[in-house]
């Protein structure tokens, strides 16, 4: 276990914190620069166009929230289900249920779009504005919609797609597609803005335009040569939308409950707000809303898809290893976060307005979204990571706590005692509440103060089988043969017979000797592999991961099983003998998983075109 612990604590060796990490960054700054293209949108809109115009786009946020909703329901299905599938190696099922998220997701838009056309007053009133009682604000929004309804597909299949393509090793473009629709999106709004003079309507379509074109780009990525993602339903079975269903409804809930705050804190705002001030302030603080919680948005992607790879595979130390890694770097980016948004809140007020009213209240606004980031990311965190693991009523009662019921209790409390002040304050004190309650609720369960990460990841007592477990680290040739002997001996200890036994070190021996002599370490030395033996129902599995150049010794075998014998004499005797195989590459890290049963067996395997015993 020394070696284990050398290798989980050193961030340059450790495979679980460099795929954490690399996918973090890369959903952090995608989220980031999508959510900046909106909150620049505020900007120029305000500058621009006035405050009517965009305290009616900041009063478009709930109707946005139902079209995200519906997304996020069959994006976050889809997620978990395929995330799943891939732990287990089942890479068509995987696609199959992809590609129908696609096209339900194309379905939804199209009703989206037909609504949006056909009854446009319902659609206001769900945002808390009618044409009777604010007309201004009633044209300015119908403007807004009108442009915006055509990005309504790529806006639904963005959020599908987007998780896939970091999955399939595309940090980099999912990076470069929300830099193109950012810069893209900025220059559209000040065509519109400085030239075209079309309004807010010329703002929505400037939005559905950029978003159609980063669609495209990831579109085009997943269609590539050699992508883990196709587009097929060849093996997608109708039972599986029962699955993609429950998996994605927390994530509905969670959206629904999302818009429903947003309406009523629209509706106490626009009832306690004395000016057109505090509702500016109030769309400040969305748009801020949506620009600090893209750290915890991006952390909370990669913790659902790598929690459910590890949990698909009853992988308890891989899976807390997530859990830790994952709220301690969430914390360490919101504390620098906090600090940074506080000091520079006055100077972000004045992008957006030179009233000293709007400025005072707009500041206002930011520091108490920054102050509620604190208890907010590791919540977020939190949420995603029983996502992952599929806790769902848990779930559930949790995004209806964080997303509706406390924030609107606090907002009308605050409200009704501090006025729109007391309203802006509320996201904060909803925030710290929940936080509160999810650790006193585990204190009292576990009749002590939850100060593990076990007591805090609510998993079954035998979740991993962990007396039939061991874990080790291979990073020298030395290594592979201490661990290949090691593991002789704990399969000798849990009663296989000598035979198996010989074969899982051999298996050892073999392809972590691979890793290490042909693996591509660089700068940062990320050589080395780490690995999972366990016994289950009579077998024994193994399990490698490492962060090499992506190989799959499965497909090698298939594709070169009738060529010169000479080359791969090692793998071709590997899965000659293994009884089961799977592979997966999944955010740049190598995932292989040998199957033996441990039952003797009399017959002799080829190797090198000989009969060879073991």
């Amino acid at each position: 276990m020394k070696a284990l612990e050398k290798f989980r604590f050193n961030r340059k060796k450790d495979v679980v914190s460099k795929m954490f990490f690399s996918a973090s960054i890369a959903m952090m700054f995608t989220v980031l620069v999508g959510t900046a293209a909106q909150f620049l949108d505020g900007v120029i809109t305000s500058r621009f166009l006035g405050n009517d115009a965009y305290s009616a786009i900041a009063l478009f946020g709930p109707l946005n929230g139902l079209f995200l909703m519906l997304a996020s329901f069959i994006a976050s299905g889809n997620q978990i289900v395929c995330a799943g599938c891939i732990g287990k190696g089942k890479k068509d099922q995987a696609n199959s249920i992809f590609s129908f998220s696609v096209l339900v997701g194309l379905l939804i838009a199209a009703i989206l779009i037909l609504l949006c056309v056909v009854i446009p007053d319902p659609l206001m009133a769900y945002c808390g504005v009618t044409k009777a009682a604010k007309p201004v604000l009633y044209e300015n929004m119908l403007s807004y919609m009108r442009g915006y309804l055509f990005g309504i597909p790529a806006l639904i299949v963005v959020q599908i797609i987007g998780p896939m393509v970091v999955l399939d090793n595309g940090k980099k473009i999912f990076s470069i597609s929300a830099i193109v629709l950012c810069v893209t999106d900025i220059a559209l709004d000040f065509l519109n803005a400085l030239v075209l003079h079309g309004g807010t309507f010329g703002m929505g379509l400037a939005t559905a335009v950029s978003l159609t074109i980063q669609c495209g780009i990831l579109v085009v990525f997943l269609l590539r040569k050699g992508g883990r993602s196709r587009f097929t339903l060849k093996a997608f079975r109708p039972k599986e939308i029962a699955e993609l269903s429950k998996s994605g409804s927390p994530t509905l809930v969670q959206s629904l409950a999302i818009s429903l705050r947003d309406v009523s804190i629209n509706r106490l705002n626009l009832f306690f707000a004395v000016s057109t001030a505090a509702i500016v302030a109030r769309g400040v603080q969305c748009d801020f809303n949506m620009v600090l919680f893209c750290i915890s948005d991006g952390l909370a992607s990669t913790m659902v898809s790598m929690a459910g790879i590890y949990h698909s595979i009853s992988d308890k130390v891989g899976l807390k290893r997530v859990f830790q890694y994952g709220m301690g770097l969430s914390m360490r980016f919101a504390v620098g976060t906090f600090g940074a948004v506080f000091l520079l809140a006055p100077l972000i007020a004045g992008f957006y307005t030179s009233d000293p009213e709007t400025a005072s209240l707009s500041i206002f606004a930011i520091r108490c979204m920054a102050l509620s980031l604190l208890a907010d990311t590791p919540i977020c965190i939190y949420i995603n990571y029983l996502k992952g693991i599929r806790n769902r009523r848990t779930v559930i009662l949790l995004n209806i706590l964080d997303r509706f019921a406390l924030p609107v209790i606090c907002a009308a409390a605050l409200s009704f005692l501090f006025g729109s002040k007391g309203l802006l304050a509320s996201i904060a004190l909803g925030k710290f509440l929940l936080l509160g309650a999810i650790v006193l609720t585990i204190w009292i369960k576990n009749k002590q103060f939850p100060s593990k990460a076990e007591q805090l990841m609510l998993l079954p007592d035998d979740f991993g089988g962990n007396s039939s477990n061991i874990y080790g680290v291979v990073s020298t040739m030395e290594d592979v043969v201490r661990e290949s002997r090691r593991i002789e001996g704990f399969c000798l200890i849990q009663g296989t017979d000598a035979k198996s036994a010989t074969r899982m070190a051999l298996f050892m021996e073999e392809m972590g000797g691979n890793i290490v002599q042909h693996g591509n370490p660089d700068a940062r030395n990320t050589s080395g592999a780490e690995y999972r033996l366990f016994v289950s129902d009579n077998k024994i599995c193994l399990t490698l991961r490492d962060y090499s150049k992506a190989f799959d010794p499965t497909a090698w075998y298939h594709a070169n099983s009738d060529t010169d014998l000479d080359v791969g004499i090692g793998i071709r005797m590997v899965m000659g003998l293994a009884e089961d195989t799977c592979y997966f590459n999944a955010f740049n890290s190598n995932n292989l998983i040998l199957w033996l049963n441990t039952e003797e067996k009399e017959e002799a395997y080829v190797v090198s075109g000989k009969e060879a015993s073991d």
